[in-house]
């Protein structure tokens, strides 16, 4: 996984917190077959919400471009569905 990332000037904007969740996140990442990439996104929103970490649209998109540069154009698109729905369900 790369570290860019934490280049982007978004992120240096974030709270603290939330970086330290995503470094450790990008970490764990490392370590996910494949495979398992959609389920690690799942369980990555739970994981923040019992820290009580909630990301704004803006940083949604700098964390799932962290996920999905490792995943497969079927997993990617999966996750972009997701992603597309909870922002329609978020403005209801």
């Amino acid at each position: 996984m790369s570290g860019d990332w934490r280049c982007d000037p978004r992120v240096k904007e974030m709270d603290p917190k939330k970086i330290e969740f995503l470094e450790d996140l990008s970490e764990q990442i490392k370590r996910t077959p494949k495979s398992r990439m959609m389920s690690r996104f799942l369980a990555m929103s739970a994981e923040a919400a019992q820290k009580g970490i909630v990301f704004s649209d803006q940083e949604t998109d700098i964390l799932a471009g962290i996920l999905t540069e490792y995943m497969n154009p079927q997993d990617r698109g999966r996750v972009e569905m997701f992603r597309m729905l909870s922002r329609r369900m978020g403005k209801r």
